[in-house]
């Protein structure tokens, strides 16, 4: 995946979150327990869509591996949210970071394990 699609993808999923956290007065009418757990959500996805942002500046592979998991994390609750509310941003959101948990994860263990097999032949 090249660096633009990546950017991309990232800003995508940092409005997603603004878009979230926006929507929450207008949508509850005010302050409420549910209101703050919906603000809440949107704040954690742009939390999770900032910290891809830097680690795709930062190469250290401890803070991959953190931003990694927090992208896991994400998506699975987007997955958990999909049964109850089934639209597109809820599967965007789903896409989004679980390609970035793929890229930031698994993909650079992938490559680790096959190097060594490269140099074999």
């Amino acid at each position: 995946m090249t660096g633009k699609a990546l950017w991309f993808l990232a800003s995508m999923g940092l409005l997603l979150g603004v878009l979230h956290l926006a929507l929450t007065l207008p949508i509850y009418g005010g302050l409420s327990l549910e209101a703050l757990w919906f603000g809440g959500s949107g704040l954690a996805i742009v939390c999770c869509a900032l910290m891809n942002l830097v680690a795709l500046r930062n190469s250290a592979l401890s803070s991959r591996w953190a931003v990694a998991l927090a992208n896991l994390l994400v998506a699975g609750f987007f997955a958990v949210a999909w049964p109850l509310l089934p639209s597109p941003q809820v599967a965007a959101g789903f896409a989004i970071f679980i390609t970035f948990a793929a890229y930031f994860g698994l993909i650079p263990l992938w490559r680790r394990k096959a190097a060594p097999r490269a140099t074999k032949t």
